[in-house]
Parts: structure tokens; sequence; C-alpha cells
């Protein structure tokens, strides 16, 4: 697929994904009725399942990006965030399906969730400050949701050198060390966790960590993860054995 109609099925997504949630917000205000609602809800669903399914088959169908030695690392991170996304394109395409009036445990609108998590993915690069908030927004719904648990982690270990005293950096770091910590522990089998997890404890924390980057790294692995990621991530293990063995006594 030519990269620029990619680019516009991408600002279509986003378009339709934000006019969903603006939907919801005209419902909750009175200013459209609940018939109305239905059909406009259903037709941007629709629309919106369908513009994922073109970028799915858009992005599959672009060739591989080369990547060489020392930016193995930040190309498995991009990578990772590119299957969150594929992941979330499903949840999103899985969401047009339901049937009208379900809601998720507690009353929280399925394409409310699905919106702001498409929205969140569509900033981790440009605005991470508004995808930390939505990543929150998500939790408010969904306290349980892993992937918003996972990101908000990673934003906080990203921007943690930003925050304006050493008090507030450490108190990101630590949050987003106990934030990976938990839900590994609830989701053992959500790569993301995982390989991000991984990442932060050998690249990002002010301290880094070694013995559980390799961890998370090898659990990363251990979840299967997609062929194209399976080098890097083995990659990026392997180089940890090399840190490790020539700066150990």
């Amino acid at each position: 697929m030519n990269p620029d109609r990619l680019a516009e099925l991408e600002e279509e997504r986003r378009f339709l994904l934000r006019s969903i949630t603006d939907l919801e917000r005209e419902l909750e205000a009175g200013d459209v009725e609940p018939d109305d609602y239905e059909v406009l809800r259903d037709g941007y669903t629709a629309r919106a399942a369908s513009v994922m399914r073109q970028i799915d088959a858009g992005r599959a169908a672009l060739p591989p990006p080369r990547r060489t030695g020392r930016r193995v690392v930040a190309a498995w991170v991009v990578g990772v965030i590119a299957v969150a996304s594929v992941t979330g394109w499903l949840v999103a395409r899985s969401s047009g399906q339901r049937l009208a009036g379900q809601s998720m445990t507690g009353g929280a609108p399925v394409d409310q969730i699905a919106a702001n998590l498409a929205e969140a993915r569509s900033l981790l690069q440009q605005d991470q400050a508004r995808a930390l908030q939505l990543y929150r927004d998500v939790l408010d719904l969904d306290p349980t949701n892993a992937e918003a648990r996972t990101y908000i982690s990673w934003l906080l270990a990203l921007t943690w050198q930003g925050l304006p005293s050493a008090e507030t950096q450490q108190l990101a770091v630590d949050q987003s060390k106990a934030g990976f910590l938990a839900v590994v522990a609830d989701h053992p089998d959500y790569a993301d966790a995982h390989c991000l997890f991984a990442v932060a404890s050998a690249r990002i924390f002010p301290e880094p960590d070694l013995v559980v980057a390799k961890q998370q790294g090898e659990l990363c692995l251990a979840t299967d993860p997609p062929t194209e990621m399976r080098g890097l991530v083995e990659q990026f293990v392997a180089s940890l054995d090399t840190v490790t063995s020539t700066t150990g006594p």
C-alpha cells in the first residue's frame, strides 16, 4: 500500500474513533436521541473496523525497516509498540460486533475504552502527556486493563527525567517499577508488559537492573512473540549477557 494512503487511513481511523467518543458525550448530555445514537455509533464503528482492516493489510505489506547494531534495542521498542497497536486494533474491531447496549463490567462502554486506547496509542510518540491521561481514563473505566496499566508504567519510565525535582523523578521511577511488577504478576501472558519492563530496566531507569531486564526479556520470548520480533528480542537478551560478562568481576 502507498504510504500516503496508509497515512490517510490512519487519520480517518483517528477521526472515526474521536467521533465515537464525541457521540458518547452527546448522548450523556442529551444532545442526541438514543435511537439516533445507536444508528450513528454502529455506522462509525463499522467504518472504523473497515479502516482498521485496511491499515492491518497495508502495514503487513510494507517492507520491514533495516536495522543495524546500536539501533537494535530502539527498533525493538518501536516494534513492541507496533504490536500493541495491532492488538488494540483487534480489540477495537471486536467492539464493533457487540450488541446494542452491551457494556463492560460496571457499565463502562466498550466503545469508550476502545476509543481511548486507540487514541492513546496514536499519541505515544507525539504527545506522551495526553497519552498518559488517556490510559489513566481507561483505568477509571476498567481498573484491570492490562494495556493501560502497562503503558502507564512505560510512559512514566520514558518521562521521569523531564520532571522538575529529584523527588518527583524518583516517585515516577518507583511508580513505573511497581506498575510493571503488578501487571506482569496479574497478566503473565501479556507480552508487552514483559518486553517494555525489560527495556526500561536495562536502558531507561536511572539505575539499570540487568538481572530483571534479562528475566523479563526471557519471559517476553516465552509469550511467543511474532516471528519478526523474536530475533530482536533474542538479540536484546544476548546483549545483556555481553554487558554482564564485560562488567562483571
